[in-house]
């Protein structure tokens, strides 16, 4: 199956940050941490918007149950966008991916950072200039067999259940590293001297 039968892959408008409010959100890269949407910046939309003669299609807006794919940049970056937000646009280097009844989005969203699909979409990158970009065309073309939405359904589950474990981990061993340091610190009366 080829992904853009059952995935609406959404190009962005052309946004960029702006100084001062003007109704409109932008979401950048520097807004998301471990997968997560952190915050929004204020968004300059282009003219044709700005007398509010016309309107923005509400494709290009972020929803909830989004995928949104970072084609451009350092990095491949997905994240599943977990609720819904007014007003809020991606940065271009985002284009957002909608499902359709057949693919679970947070599936889809855990599918496209597997070791699997990353290393597909790191050959397919492209490089302008110092930046690398992958097509769209390449998401929409990618042809993946997945399994009935049922299944994908109880993977989410057991996808959900893991990274909750693997949070509670992390949080432990930074406690616990946190711990150590300040007890070797403390034991050994390790001090800066500041003059």
């Amino acid at each position: 199956m080829k992904l853009g039968e059952n995935v609406d892959v959404v190009a962005p408008l052309n946004v960029k940050t702006a100084e001062k409010e003007t109704g409109y959100l932008l979401l950048n890269p520097t807004l998301i941490t471990n997968g997560k949407i952190t915050g929004f910046e204020n968004a300059e939309v282009p003219d044709r918007y700005k007398s509010g003669e016309n309107k923005i299609d509400d494709k290009y807006f972020i929803k909830k149950g989004d995928v949104l794919f970072q084609a451009k940049g350092s990095k491949i970056e997905v994240v599943y966008v977990e609720k819904d937000y007014e007003n809020v646009l991606p940065s271009t280097l985002y284009f957002i991916l909608r499902t359709n009844e057949k693919i679970n989005p947070e599936y889809l969203c855990w599918l496209l950072k597997t070791e699997l699909l990353l290393l597909y979409f790191e050959k397919k990158f492209r490089r302008i200039s110092i930046v690398r970009a992958i097509n769209k065309s390449y998401l929409v073309e990618l042809d993946i067999e997945l399994p009935e939405r049922e299944e994908q359904d109880r993977m989410v589950e057991i996808i959900k259940s893991f990274e909750e474990e693997e949070d509670m981990m992390l949080q432990y061993l930074k406690t616990k590293k946190q711990y150590i340091e300040e007890s070797i610190i403390s034991k050994n009366g390790v001090k800066i001297n500041e003059e």
